[in-house]
């Protein structure tokens, strides 16, 4: 009995040494075909994978051979190989594929179209032997085929729900557009959860699509499905995002303002469109978005914020596009009212109080009125000391405007002084020895400058480092101080908006200083001063001119990105507009312009831009 038990223990080993060798054998021969595959010995590549497939049946070396064979126009062994595999299993019909794809590459297409079609007719409704068919015909890109497969699938399991993604899939790559969204707005019918899956599908498939077929169809199918199946808010919902994707805000607030009637959603959706739209510089579509939520009164939970946002809509209107009339500064001023009137004087409506004060002054011409509601404010309870400093800064400004120079300038001090280690600090003490500079005290200006050429902040930091340059490079050795003292002169006069004291004297530094470097500058305010007037083709020649004579200087990506926003934004030029931000991108590479050239190039191309990431140069 011992003796058996040895004989079985050694047999035993005998067969397990010799399955490792085998195997190790194996792979062997494996290295050695890849090897041969990949330097293009296809013969020699074939004889290891026949001797490895003939002792393993394997399907991944089945599918080396098959793929092998046509590289030596040996068809008949890949028949061989093929029909020997469908009579060992008939019923992977996706061995058929193979082979009307070996007979389609000898042109014999009639073979090649009865293997395909009797694939698909034997189908048993067995829902993965339909994917691996389907699966077979996308890897010879025969994708009508793989339409056929899915459809088929269907009728046999009577579920119009197998393969949707799939069956869409099938569709782009057929180019039948309107089908595959048709199948992928079936997606959402029948599952809401698939929305966020099926904008990143349209995302990707609608902006290659310069004459916006593809969006029309879209819509017009979404459309068509909200009137036939209004109970399903989705439709709504994806229509609202085309249209964002479209720029086109009055037709989502349109959208947004059914939807929420219908669902009772209180204005939530409302409020977060015009949020959208102000981004977007939509500022109709904002403020129409704004007021329905006020107008649903105290009971929707974003009443108040929507107050306050409709605000920043009206005072962006005017203040950062410029493009305002008489009646939108009024319509601006009564909101102000309104607002301040019924939420009260406090810390939480100080911005309120602000923003009227800038407008009064700024706007209006009521400068008076600003100094008065500023002058207000401090006297407002539960103000904190950085809310106060706030508004210290704001009626320095103001009694700068006024010619009070001393004033101003006691107040920036209090505050730098309160806030010396803070940014707001830092901000009233650039302002000071900007006090300085207009006065023409320019060795103390440059003390503070030099001091904040530190700054945490990048934009005070080089707005110190630009200044205290232009000091330097005006008050040397070999320079006169007047120039520059008639610069400083006229850059108060921009500041106090008082534009023809500062054409005249900007005229005159040229004129009577022909050698002076502060040329560049000259333009740059001129520039300015157009831009303030709304002059917006003569404030872009100075900039030309800056650009094409000083563009190497200081001020040459600042030209250049106040040239682009003039385009984009004034003179509706945006392939310029495009233009001159890929212009700074690449001459300017350490602009602090740069990301903001990177989004609005991306933007006016068309990309998407609700992911924060900001692309590289080679993007562009």
């Amino acid at each position: 009995m011992r003796f058996w038990h040895y004989i079985t223990v050694l047999f035993l080993f005998l067969l397990c040494a010799e399955n490792s060798i085998a195997q190790s054998d194996i792979q062997t021969i494996y290295s050695l075909a890849r090897q041969a595959k990949d330097n293009g010995e296809f013969a020699k590549a074939i004889t290891y994978y026949e001797e490895i497939y003939d002792k393993t049946n394997n399907e991944g070396y089945y599918r080396e051979l098959v793929e092998l064979y046509p590289q030596v126009e040996d068809y008949r062994s890949a028949e061989k190989i093929i029909k020997k595999r469908l009579r060992n299993f008939p019923d992977r019909l996706h061995y058929q594929v193979d082979l009307g794809h070996i007979y389609e590459l000898q042109d014999d297409e009639k073979s090649a179209k009865k293997e395909y079609e009797d694939a698909i007719d034997e189908m048993s409704g067995n829902q993965n032997q339909a994917r691996l068919l389907a699966n077979q015909f996308n890897q010879y890109q025969l994708y009508s085929y793989t339409e056929q497969v899915y459809l088929a699938a269907r009728k046999q399991n009577k579920n119009d729900q197998l393969f949707r993604f799939e069956l869409a899939n099938a569709y782009a790559q057929q180019g039948k557009s309107s089908e595959m969204i048709g199948e992928y707005l079936n997606v959402l019918g029948s599952n809401r959860g698939y929305i966020q899956s099926v904008q990143n599908i349209f995302q990707r498939i609608l902006h290659p699509d310069p004459e916006g077929k593809q969006m029309e169809d879209l819509r017009t199918q979404l459309l068509k499905r909200i009137q036939d199946e209004p109970e399903k808010e989705v439709f709504a919902e994806l229509l609202i995002w085309l249209y964002i994707q479209d720029k086109n805000f009055t037709g989502a607030y349109l959208q947004a303002q059914a939807l929420d009637k219908r669902s009772n959603e209180k204005g939530k959706r409302l409020h977060s469109l015009a949020k959208l739209a102000l981004s977007n510089k939509a500022y109709d579509a904002a403020e129409k978005s704004l007021n329905y939520v006020i107008n649903l009164g105290d009971e929707s939970p974003y009443y108040l914020s929507s107050k306050m946002l409709l605000v920043d809509v009206l005072k962006e209107k005017v203040t950062t596009t410029e493009k305002y009339e008489k009646e939108d500064l009024e319509k601006l001023q009564a909101v102000y009212d309104k607002n301040i009137s019924e939420l009260g004087k406090s810390a939480y409506t100080l911005p309120l109080i602000r923003g009227k004060a800038e407008l009064h002054a700024y706007y209006l011409n009521e400068v008076d009125t600003a100094i008065q509601i500023l002058e207000d404010a401090l006297n407002i309870d539960g103000l904190s000391e950085i809310n106060r400093a706030e508004v210290k800064i704001d009626l320095a400004d103001l009694l700068l405007l006024t010619n009070d120079i001393w004033e101003a300038s006691l107040l920036y001090s209090q505050v730098e002084k309160a806030f010396k280690y803070d940014q707001i600090g830092e901000t009233a003490k650039f302002k000071n020895a900007k006090v300085a500079f207009y006065t023409g005290d320019f060795n103390w200006a440059q003390a503070q400058l030099d001091v904040l050429k530190g700054s945490t902040s990048k934009l005070i930091s080089n707005d110190a480092m630009h200044l205290s340059n232009l000091i330097t490079d005006n008050i040397g050795l070999d320079s006169m101080p007047e120039p520059l003292e008639m610069y400083a002169r006229a850059d108060l006069a921009i500041f106090k908006q008082d534009y023809g004291q500062a054409e005249q004297i900007l005229d005159s530094i040229p004129k009577y200083f022909p050698a002076s470097s502060l040329k560049d500058e000259v333009l740059f305010a001129q520039f300015k001063i157009e831009k303030a007037k709304r002059n917006f083709e003569k404030a872009a020649t100075y900039l030309r001119k800056l650009i094409a004579e000083y563009g190497e200087d200081i001020l040459g990506d600042d030209a250049l990105f106040q040239l682009a926003k003039l385009e984009e934004e004034y003179l509706g030029n945006k392939e310029k507009a495009m233009e001159h931000y890929k212009q700074l991108i690449t001459t300017y590479p350490s602009s602090l312009h740069v990301v903001e050239c990177r989004k609005r190039y991306r933007m006016l191309r068309g990309d998407n831009l609700e992911s924060t990431e900001i692309p590289k140069e080679e993007e562009l």
